[in-house]
């Protein structure tokens, strides 16, 4: 049999007419008993009344069937989601009656990577009871702590999985120092947390020329679904809680300024919010950031610093991180052209 290739079969398909149609293209090549296919597809569903607020992750992933959360967040953060034609990458938006959501996925945007996206983590410090680490950019959570697993289980040369006591969290985006326990005893390290006893200081690069030296900022915040698929909100509401954030101007630059911050409480979100309230956003911050602000890959947000007492020793503790290399990089381009 000649192994000469078939002609190209082009097969396109489209009825947008009906609220939940699909359109896709299929383009395949044939040779002998081999074959070898690119599809692509395109989705395009209409939000109907009874969906008013879904968000968008929770739509696709509703109309979709196949795919898991993980995968339509990050198709939707690889900007494959558009909404009434505006390309939309916040998973979290909330869609309105008869928007029309068009979903242009990649052939590789449904492949799930079981493998942690780091295999080595920076130690900062460690001991028999507690373990902090510098955590990197673009890791989220989950996925962190199975990596810190994995990191224990090769210091430890076991097969079973040891114990990590998680203390603290670091949105996905933010970078820096996070403590961990490895023994239950050490538990009570919880307890900083919880009575604000520990210090936790982050350096943020803001969109905008801070005048003040320095501020306080107390205002309470509510958790949610919110408009733009915003979490949190500064709010004086039953449901809210209070959040105080102390800020020192660093550096001042032309269009940006460097802060380091306190917080006396740690609610989801509470830096980012608080200061895009008071007028100046995280440089890059997608959700509560400014529309045409500084251009960056991510929030530009760093936990530099946690002061603590060693919950076996009762020792003082101070551990730091140093700036990202990709922030430091920011922060020197600001001071050229300053």
């Amino acid at each position: 049999m000649s192994s000469a290739r078939l002609p190209v079969l082009h097969l396109f398909v489209r009825n947008f007419d009906s609220p939940n149609s699909i359109k896709f293209s299929l383009s395949c090549r044939l040779a002998c008993f081999n074959c070898e296919c690119r599809l692509s597809m395109e989705y395009k569903w209409r939000v109907k009344k009874s969906e008013r607020g879904i968000t968008l992750e929770n739509f696709i992933y509703k109309n979709l069937g196949d795919w898991s959360h993980k995968q339509v967040k990050t198709a939707i953060d690889n900007k494959r989601a558009f909404v009434n034609g505006q390309n939309v990458f916040i998973s979290k938006w909330n869609l309105k009656p008869d928007a029309v959501v068009l979903f242009v996925p990649s052939d590789k945007d449904q492949i799930t990577k079981t493998n942690s996206r780091y295999r080595f983590i920076d130690v900062l410090f460690e001991d028999t009871y507690i373990l902090a680490t510098n955590k990197p950019a673009h890791v989220d959570f989950e996925s962190y702590v199975k990596t810190v697993q994995d990191y224990l289980v090769r210091q430890n040369r076991i097969k079973s999985y040891p114990y990590v006591g998680q203390m603290h969290r670091l949105d996905k985006e933010t970078t820096g120092v996070m403590l961990f326990t490895k023994k239950k005893m050490a538990n009570s390290l919880a307890d900083q947390f919880r009575d604000h006893s520990l210090k936790k200081y982050y350096l943020a690069l803001v969109d905008g020329r801070l005048k003040r030296e320095n501020g306080v900022i107390k205002k309470s915040v509510e958790k949610g679904q919110f408009e733009s698929g915003k979490k949190v909100k500064v709010s004086d509401s039953l449901d809210s809680k209070k959040a105080t954030t102390l800020y020192t101007v660093v550096e001042r630059y032309r269009s940006a300024t460097l802060l380091k911050i306190e917080i006396k409480t740690g609610r989801t979100h509470q830096i980012r919010v608080h200061l895009s309230d008071m007028g100046f956003p995280v440089v890059g911050d997608k959700l509560y950031g400014l529309q045409g602000g500084i251009p960056f890959r991510r929030h530009a947000l760093h936990a530099e610093r946690i002061d603590f007492k060693h919950p076996v020793t009762s020792k003082p503790m101070r551990v730091t991180a140093p700036v990202p290399p990709d922030m430091q990089r920011l922060i020197d381009e600001f001071r050229e052209s300053a």
